[in-house]
């Protein structure tokens, strides 16, 4: 109910009577009123003036599920929402989703994260209401040498998505950042379930530091914030992602993967450089000159033999 009143709200052009509401509701004025004061409660700044009705002035800059799918239009993800206040890691509670049977693309988003992660172990600062730490469950029809693409092709859209909301050109240091000028500012990790070389589902999960301040950052990470000098609409910024994303799902899905490859490269940060990559079998260092069709990176070392990783911790060294 509280969705159809902001909805009624939003689409008013100027104050919208109590008594309008009741009756498009089928209650009484008092239960509208009952949910003008929730609504307040949860951040929403509502004039109320006699004889005039309700007006809203503000939303809150706060994660709500129908304020997120109000628009959105997905017709994978993000057409179920579970937004948490705070969560040890979205990745965890949408793996625990994926195993419980969940639908493909359920979205798991979070305020704050008391054990947000990267690759590796490494911990994810995730300050509340600050940015945006989401996970969503995919169950696609992929082999196993081809999820690689999943990574890429999020990193894309993410990339997309930012330029489309900024005037700021992110990078992609493969397999899973995002940079500006050199500066962390989002993160990709992907698990998955598998049984027996099949593919159950995948989780994949993105930290993006939205409004986070320069003094809340860890070292070498930035913020849309901090690059742009100015605020941004959480909400709006996570509408755009979805849909980049599931516009970037589609196309793997139906073989595009070779597009996404090609807007990948004109954004990478790894090609034509010299690089460390450290993995289970050792470090090795080269010059990345190109993906494989599946997402790999192709490295040439000194003495000419190319070498592909799948996956590993990329050190740019000049």
């Amino acid at each position: 109910m509280q969705e159809k009143i902001i909805q009624f709200l939003k689409e008013s052009d100027g104050y919208i009577s109590g008594e309008e509401i009741s009756q498009r509701l089928n209650m009484s004025r008092a239960a509208i009123w009952k949910y003008m004061q929730e609504l307040r409660s949860q951040g929403y700044e509502i004039a109320a003036v006699p004889h005039l009705g309700y007006q809203l002035v503000m939303c809150p800059d706060k994660l709500l599920s129908y304020e997120i799918q109000a628009g959105l239009n997905t017709k994978i993800i993000g057409k179920k929402i579970v937004v948490m206040d705070m969560a040890a890691s979205t990745m965890d509670e949408a793996f625990r989703l994926g195993m419980e049977g969940c639908p493909e693309g359920l979205v798991v988003c979070a305020e704050a994260q008391s054990k947000g992660r990267g690759r590796l172990g490494r911990v994810w600062t995730s300050p509340k209401s600050k940015g945006l730490y989401f996970s969503f469950v995919l169950r696609p029809d992929l082999p196993l040498n081809r999820l690689a693409q999943l990574t890429l092709m999020s990193a894309v859209a993410l990339a997309e998505a930012i330029e489309s909301v900024s005037d700021l050109r992110p990078l992609i240091k493969w397999p899973n950042d995002i940079l500006l000028e050199g500066q962390k500012l989002a993160g990709i990790l992907t698990e998955l379930r598998a049984e027996s070389d099949q593919v159950k589902f995948v989780v994949v999960g993105i930290g993006l530091n939205v409004n986070t301040a320069s003094n809340q950052l860890p070292p070498g990470a930035s913020s849309l914030k901090v690059a742009e000098g100015r605020s941004f609409n959480r909400t709006e910024i996570f509408q755009t992602i979805l849909r980049s994303l599931e516009k970037g799902y589609l196309k793997l899905l139906h073989h595009e993967f070779a597009e996404i490859m090609d807007e990948w490269k004109k954004r990478s940060a790894t090609l034509n450089k010299w690089v460390r990559i450290t993995d289970s079998a050792g470090i090795i260092e080269g010059e990345a000159i190109d993906l494989d069709e599946d997402g790999a990176l192709l490295i040439r070392k000194n003495n000419g033999l190319i070498i592909k990783k799948s996956a590993g911790d990329v050190f740019l060294l000049r």
